[in-house]
């Protein structure tokens, strides 16, 4: 595959550095930028705050054409979208949120060759129609943020991962790009085969964050549970954290328990309707509520610099999906707690949330008939 043609004339890398806020690179990313600006694909896993967002963006602004972000998020995408526009970016993005008139503007900007990053998510590189019009764009960069969901979700309830791979060869095989906090063998294989084709250069920088207190509270009963959390709050008064449990019915539990001790928390989970979710995240990611309550249905792609804690109040499904919401904690580089409380029926909750996540055979032979 032949370099992509850079910029002409083309700016020095570090005008780039200093135009997206930054004055010198940290570790891995040199390595992943090489990939990049020399037409290779490549697989980034770099811990929650090492800088996977600047490993795009710089290239991006370096090369010719357009950069296609691939993101599971529309709030993530509106985040980073936002961000650059503010640095004097031409970023844009395309989802189910933007008026009619808006996603006509984007689709014009984008023919004419004025955006340089296209936010967009899988389902949208799914439609034929807009493959159609994204076929007439020079496209230098295909970037797979998250791209752990091609394993964890699209084998279930996100199939369009699947078709990531197809839609880049749809659009000319432009290099890949695809970034991740933590990607067993499985998630690289299935990056390699589904999304590069074969061909990947894989940057694995660890997971050790130095700044993170790693901590196993055992806890006999949810009451005890409550009071744990109760303490924790109580020493870091103000601060900036999240609550993680398995269920709705915990979420509300611990959320009232939190309030009626005169904390300002917030609660999230899948049956409070979009605009409630939404309004939630905004008032903790602005600093208006420091702490939120919440199921896993919170935090992908969350970029707040300044939570001091993430707790998990009950056991998480997975190691991986531990160390996502852990991540989440000190991205600023400061010090901060992740702490499981641990009681040794939790499992029981797991077992039964994993049993429901497909259907039983029966359910399937009635869905036939």
């Amino acid at each position: 595959m032949p370099p992509p043609s850079p910029r002409r004339p083309p700016r020095h890398l570090a005008d780039h550095l200093r135009r997206l806020g930054h004055s010198a690179l940290r570790p891995g990313q040199a390595e992943v930028l090489f990939s990049a600006l020399t037409g290779r694909n490549v697989l980034a896993v770099m811990p929650t705050g090492a800088g996977k967002s600047l490993c795009f963006q710089l290239p991006g602004l370096q090369l010719a054409g357009t950069t296609v972000v691939v993101s599971p998020l529309i709030a993530l995408m509106k985040d980073q979208v936002d961000k650059l526009v503010e640095r004097g970016v031409r970023a844009a993005r395309l989802d189910s949120t933007l008026a009619a008139a808006d996603e006509r503007r984007v689709l014009a900007e984008l023919a004419d060759g004025r955006i340089e990053f296209l936010y967009v998510t899988p389902e949208r590189l799914a439609n034929p129609d807009f493959l159609a019009v994204l076929g007439g764009v020079e496209v230098d960069l295909f970037v797979v943020d998250e791209a752990h969901c091609i394993s964890e979700w699209g084998h279930d309830f996100r199939p369009a991962y699947l078709e990531l791979g197809r839609a880049r060869e749809a659009l000319g095989g432009p290099p890949l790009l695809a970034l991740t906090a933590t990607a067993g063998p499985e998630v690289i294989a299935d990056v390699r085969e589904r999304l590069a084709g074969g061909d990947l250069d894989v940057v694995d920088t660890g997971v050790y964050r130095p700044n993170l207190e790693l901590e196993v509270t055992p806890v006999a009963d949810d009451e005890a549970k409550l009071a744990a959390l109760g303490e924790l709050l109580a020493e870091s008064p103000g601060a900036s954290g999240i609550v993680y449990v398995a269920t709705i019915a915990h979420c509300e539990r611990i959320a009232d328990h939190l309030a009626a001790l005169g904390h300002r928390v917030e609660r999230y989970h899948g049956r409070l309707g979009r605009a409630a979710r939404q309004a939630a995240q905004e008032r903790f990611m602005g600093g208006e509520t420091p702490v939120v309550v919440a199921t896993n249905a919170f935090g992908l792609g969350i970029d707040k610099p300044d939570i001091r804690f993430v707790v998990h109040s009950d056991l998480p499904p997975s190691p991986r999906a531990y160390y996502q919401e852990a991540g989440r904690a000190g991205r600023d580089g400061e010090p901060a707690r992740c702490r499981l409380l641990f009681r040794r029926a939790d499992r029981a909750v797991q077992a039964r949330l994993a049993a429901g996540r497909y259907p039983r055979a029966e359910d399937l032979a009635a869905v036939h008939r």
